[in-house]
């Protein structure tokens, strides 16, 4: 049987999920090269993005679990190759890669599992008199310069009004691997448990009480890519007094989630920036959930009829948009209390092979797999399997049985 062509090859790994990638690099060099390289990893990626596969649920709390989307059937247990002190000080996920606030900080791709510990970064502030600190961290990704970036705020407050003095702002890129001082920034960080995981547009997002006007909130963002600040629009007719309200992500738009006793309103912003483009996207009350229930939006379900809601960080339940009723999700071995945060898999490296320069033979190395990925291409064909061992290789996946760990 003939062997298929390399583009065909690559045109069906880049579908398959990070595991079973990981597995594919020892079938043969052209392979391992292949999945190995950029151009593959953004490919991967941009296909998952694209149609919403190889989707997961990260959730923290009383340990680290995924959850597959599609199947939400399982919660698989997750232990980082690394020490760190709670998983609750996890963040938002940008391309799969999450940041762990341990001490230091750590990036994790939790499906390649590898990491990135940041460098020590000292606060070179002087602490006013009478003030205590509080450190908050973002984390995002920068699409101009291609970089990951975390973004730490360190704020004084005054140690009996609590009220905010100063503040100093550092940001690290993954491609430098280093802190710099940048603008502090020119508002408090009032509605943050020490990481803000609203990652949207390239921008970190929070909310901010409107100095004139104490029924009213401010959207502020900062930019990742430009360093700077600028502000949103909120929802109309929004007001915070006696309303707890959340900013939150859902398929890559800005949410606005506002809860009272009675109710939770879930507003979306479809075009961003655009103020005339917020949507209500639902409105639920009691008995769907329970009252004073947090509620935070995670994602759409396929055919886009449904959103998957995280209720008082204790049960999944689908809210069907149409028909505005409401069913529970049950997931075996999901802890008691947790919180989720939706993510996609990907192949982003953080060892700093791919992000950062190397020295001396390693760098040699690199030089010399680049001068030949053209002649490897070429001879690509002569190292492939069959189609059929390729069909044997996929089904592996999907196809439990005792025969499939052969291969591994």
């Amino acid at each position: 049987m003939p062997n298929i062509p390399f583009e065909l090859v690559e045109d069906i790994l880049r579908r398959l999920p990070v595991k079973s990638l990981k597995r594919f690099r020892a079938v043969a060099k052209s392979w391992c090269f292949l999945i190995d390289s950029d151009n593959f990893i953004k490919l991967h990626l941009r296909q998952s993005l694209i149609t919403n596969s190889n989707r997961h649920l990260l959730l923290g709390g009383l340990g680290l679990y995924s959850v597959n989307l599609d199947s939400l059937d399982k919660a698989h247990a997750i232990k980082p190759p690394f020490y760190y002190k709670s998983v609750d000080g996890i963040s938002n996920s940008c391309n799969g890669i999450v940041l762990v606030m341990s001490d230091p900080p750590v990036l994790y791709n939790p499906f390649t599992r590898g990491y990135k510990v940041l460098p020590n970064c000292c606060v070179e502030y002087p602490a006013p008199l009478d003030s205590y600190s509080k450190t908050a961290y973002g984390f995002g990704y920068d699409s101009g310069n291609d970089d990951y970036k975390v973004i730490r705020v360190v704020e004084f407050r005054h140690e009996i009004s609590h009220v905010w003095m100063a503040s100093e702002t550092k940001i690290y890129g993954l491609k430098s691997n280093s802190w710099r001082r940048i603008e502090d920034f020119p508002y408090p960080l009032p509605f943050l448990r020490g990481n803000w995981r609203v990652h949207v547009n390239g921008a970190l997002h929070t909310l901010v009480e409107d100095p004139d006007n104490m029924d009213a909130a401010r959207i502020f963002a900062f930019s990742v890519q430009t360093e700077k600040h600028y502000q949103l629009h909120m929802p109309p007719g929004v007001r915070i007094r006696g309303v707890d309200v959340n900013l939150d992500v859902i398929d890559g738009c800005l949410s606005v989630v506002c809860t009272n006793r009675s109710r939770v309103i879930i507003w979306v912003m479809k075009d961003y920036g655009v103020k005339e483009s917020w949507i209500k996207l639902l409105t639920i009350s009691p008995p769907a959930i329970e009252r004073n229930d947090f509620v935070k939006p995670l994602v759409y379900s396929r055919d886009g009829d449904k959103v998957l809601l995280n209720c008082d960080d204790k049960r999944l339940v689908w809210y069907d948009l149409r028909k505005k009723t409401v069913d529970n999700v049950d997931v075996d071995g999901i802890p008691f209390v947790f919180y989720a945060e939706a993510c996609v898999e990907s192949l982003v490296e953080l060892d700093g092979r791919d992000v950062v320069k190397k020295q001396g033979k390693e760098m040699d190395k690199k030089k010399e797999k680049k001068e030949n990925k053209e002649k490897i291409r070429k001879k690509s064909v002569k190292h492939l399997v069959s189609s059929a061992t390729l069909v044997l290789f996929v089904s592996a996946i999907t196809i439990p049985g005792p025969w499939s760990e052969n291969f591994v």
